[in-house]
This record gives structure tokens, sequence and C-alpha cells, in this order.
């Protein structure tokens, strides 16, 4: 493992790029047809900043934030940390129980909410802290509760704090690939570094404009998108969902350099190929793909169909982005090279570390790891920093690189054989007529002829019993697939 050491608190960042490039735009925001200046994000989160401190909220206080994205969340984002409160974004697509349930967890000083959202949120959690509505930051006469009116006359003096290394930051949720999302928290030292391996592996500088359209209350944006612009300069777009109608447009229009893709993206663009040269992305370096497993043939098959490189990344809400492929020098299938502040192992069940080539569980440790998850004020768990295991399997080869093979807990046992679920997808994947979520268009197909294509490309142990043709398959807020809703469509419709 390497480890830079590296940490600059966000108040120093703010006033280095408002002394650097107070003129250039930081955040572009299509949806709102706004953007704004360094200089201009700068005085506003300053101006939060000192709202907080005169509304009471300390450093080490905590506050909550629900909107879909935009860059008024992320002045609120940006200026709590700046004044060293801890910040708390909440996925507003997430179920209404989740969110009273973070709420109460959190238990945060104030909570802003967004006047756009479709319903209002006020009724979700009723624990006594004020809600502070807000619109936009540069619309002219807001009512005199929103939160931009307040800024206006808000103290513009410097923010003296200067956030430690092991103070608290973010207040995360996980996804939630079962019921219950769970909160892990950062130190700022930690999510500094988490930023940083980024910045490191994909070679991002301020000369970087980087679009990404999932919402900023995942850890995968904060990580590769809201994180890395604000460390080296570089200019967000920031979308409010993906759109394949206005994807290229933003790419052309922006001067995207980097388009932060997931494998849904990748499979909708391929699903429905859009009509596209070079011209309509010509200072694209590459596409990155993570948050899921993309297969090999989907890879080969976008490049392919639009000359576009991905670089395919991993990470997770607990340990940040743990490796990733250098830009133009890959391996495919693979999720590439442990990065900077992070130790990568991979561990047999008696936890001994197995050489190349050999499957077992991957083990991470360094100073990007959340330090524990948050049940409350008072009730921390800790998260083991010598050797946190995120459940999945994989193995790495004799120069490093590592492929994930699996999830420890989706191994299916059959006449006591374990069969990776992840090689029956990829399996599957190959079929001619399926795509990720969906038939390709014009395409049928019946479970009697996938049943067969397994049979031709596996062992006979590891052929599927019964496969289920699905209108769609479920997923969470964060568009991973939700199993829970898997294994109860599959209790209703398995025949065996």
């Amino acid at each position: 493992m390497t480890e830079s050491g590296a940490y600059t608190d966000p108040n120093t960042l703010l006033l280095e790029h408002a002394r650097l490039r107070a003129d250039k735009v930081f955040i572009h925001s299509p949806d709102q047809s706004s953007r704004i200046t360094f200089g201009e994000f700068d005085r506003l989160t300053r101006r939060f900043a000192n709202f907080l401190s005169a509304a009471g909220v300390s450093t080490g206080d905590r506050i909550s934030v629900l909107a879909d994205n935009g860059i008024e969340p992320l002045v609120v984002f940006w200026g709590a940390l700046r004044a060293g409160v801890i910040v708390n974004p909440i996925n507003v697509e997430i179920r209404e129980k989740h969110v009273s349930q973070i709420l109460h967890d959190v238990a945060p000083k104030l909570v802003f909410w967004s006047m756009e959202l479709p319903t209002d949120p006020r009724g979700l959690w009723t624990g006594g802290a004020p809600w502070i509505p807000f619109g936009g930051w540069d619309a002219t006469g807001p009512p005199d509760d929103d939160l931009f009116a307040k800024l206006r006359t808000a103290s513009d003096a410097p923010v003296t704090v200067r956030p430690a290394r092991a103070d608290w930051s973010l207040i995360d949720y996980t996804s939630g690939t079962t019921d219950t999302p769970k909160g892990a928290i950062w130190t700022h030292e930690a999510y500094f570094a988490m930023t940083e391996s980024p910045v490191d592996r994909l070679e991002i500088t301020a000369a970087d404009t980087i679009l990404d359209y999932r919402h900023f209350s995942w850890s995968s944006p904060q990580i590769l998108s809201i994180g890395p612009t604000m460390q080296t300069g570089a200019t967000l777009v920031l979308a409010r969902k993906f759109s394949q109608a206005r994807f290229f447009d933003w790419l052309r229009e922006y001067g995207v350099t980097v388009a932060v893709g997931i494998p849904t993206v990748i499979n909708m663009l391929l699903a429905r190929p859009v009509p596209v040269t070079r011209r309509d992305f010509a200072k694209l370096r590459f596409m990155t793909s993570s948050t899921a497993p993309l297969s090999v043939d989907k890879h080969v098959e976008f490049e392919k169909t639009y000359g576009i490189e991905i670089v395919q990344l991993a990470g997770g809400t607990e340990t940040g982005f743990m490796c990733g492929n250098h830009p133009g020098r890959r391996k495919l299938g693979s999720i590439g090279r442990p990065t900077l502040n992070l130790k990568l192992r991979i561990l047999d069940d008696d936890g001994n570390e197995l050489p190349p080539g050999q499957e077992g569980e991957m083990v991470v440790s360094g100073r990007q790891l959340a330090s524990a998850y948050w049940q409350g004020p008072d009730r921390l768990v800790p998260i083991n920093q010598d050797g946190f295991r995120n459940g999945d399997l994989a193995k790495r080869d004799e120069e490093g690189y590592v492929y994930i093979t699996g999830r420890k807990k989706d191994i299916i046992i059959k006449g006591g054989v374990n069969i990776a679920a992840l090689e029956i997808a990829n399996c599957l994947l190959e079929h001619p007529a399926v795509g990720f979520v969906a038939l390709r268009p014009g395409q049928e197909v019946h479970a009697a002829a996938l049943v067969e294509h397994c049979r031709q490309k596996l062992v006979t142990f590891k052929v599927p019993a019964t496969v289920i043709v699905a209108e769609a398959i479920p997923k969470n807020a964060n568009g991973k697939v939700d199993r829970d809703a898997l294994r109860t469509l599959w209790v209703e419709r398995a025949s065996f």
C-alpha cells in the first residue's frame, strides 16, 4: 500500500480555489440552466458557515439535507464541511420509512430541504429540529424563510474553522440491497483520502470537466466527482438523472472530459444506440464503470459501438475507491489494481493471504475507510480498520490486477459444490437476446432456451434448473439489484 499522507481541509481548499480561479465555473446544473463559479461558491459557502454558527450549530454538530441534485445542496454540503459541521445527505428517492429512520438516527440540529421536491418532507420526522427550505441560489425575490434569502444578510467574515484530520465529516447511508440502509461516518482525513485516490488513478486535474448524474447522497459520486473536482479545481457537470436523449448533448455542450458511468447506463446506451460521431464528444477522455459488475461482452460491445474507452473501477460505501484501471492501461474483466491509500488482501476462510490466481475474500484497510457505522449519537459500531470484509470474492493476477468472482453470500451450494452466481449471470448475458434489465429490442426468449444456452457454456453442475424471464429486475434507489425483492419474485414464480 502506498499512502500519500496528504490532507487539506475544506476551508483551505475553497480559499485556494477562490484565489486561483475565482471566475472559473465550478458547477454546471443542466436541469436548472444554472452555473456557479469558484468565487461565487466560496462566498456562498462562507456565508452558510457563518449562518450555521449564528444559528448555534457548532463543530461536531450534525445537519441533514434533502434535495435533488443541484448547486444548492452542494452549497449546504461544502458549507457545512467548511464549518466543521457533520453533513448527512439523504437520498430523496428511498422509501419514506428509511428517510424517517435516518433522521431519527442522525438527530440533526437543522434539516435543509428543497422546495422543488414533489412532496413536503417535513412530516417524516418531528424530532424538534427546525426545517429550513430553499429554492434557487440565484432566485430573485425569494421568501423570507428561504435559506438563500437568509444568506444574503449573513456575515461575510472569513471562516476561522480548520477541520482537523480526526474530526467527523460525513454520515452517508448505504444503498441497502437488503431492507435497511446503514449509516457510515468518516473523518475529514478519510474523506480527503478516498477522493484523492481517484484523482491519482484517473489523473484528474483542474483541466478536467466531470459529468455525473447520480444522487449526491451516494458515496460513489462524492468519491468520483464531487470530491475530486473540489480537490483539483476541475469543473463538475451535475445532472439530476441520466438522460439517454441528452447524454451526448451534455458531453458536447460542456466539453466533458470524464463521464461517470454505471452498467445500467452502459446497457441502456447499448439497447438503443444513439447515432453519434467523435465530434459529439471530442474532449472526452474516457467513461468510468463502477457500482456493479460489467461483463466483458458488454464492455467490448460498448467500446466498439461508440469508440469511448471504459475504465472499470470498484469501491464501496465503507471503503471508498478500492481498485481501478488506469486510463489507456486496462485489463478487460478486471477492476484494476488497488488504489492509493488502500491495502487490499485476498484471504481464505482461515485468514491466510492467497497467492495470485486463487479465489478468496477481499479484505481492505487504509486511511480512507469509514470509521464506524452510525446508529445514533451514542451508538457507534467501529469498522475494522485493519481488515474490513465487504463480502466480495476475488482473485488477482501476477501483475496485481483484481478480478471480482462473486459475492460470498451469493454462493450457491449444489450437491456440496460452491457455485458463484456471478458466473451464471455472465453466462446468461452472453445470450444475444438478453440485456441487463430487459430483452434486447425486437427479441423474444424463453426460459428453456436460456437453460440450454447455459448447458452449452457451463459444466453440468452449474447449469440452473430454472430460469425466470421477468418484465424488469427490481432495483433500489441507487440502481442496485434489490435482492429481497428478487427472492420474493423467485418464490412467487419459480417451479421445481
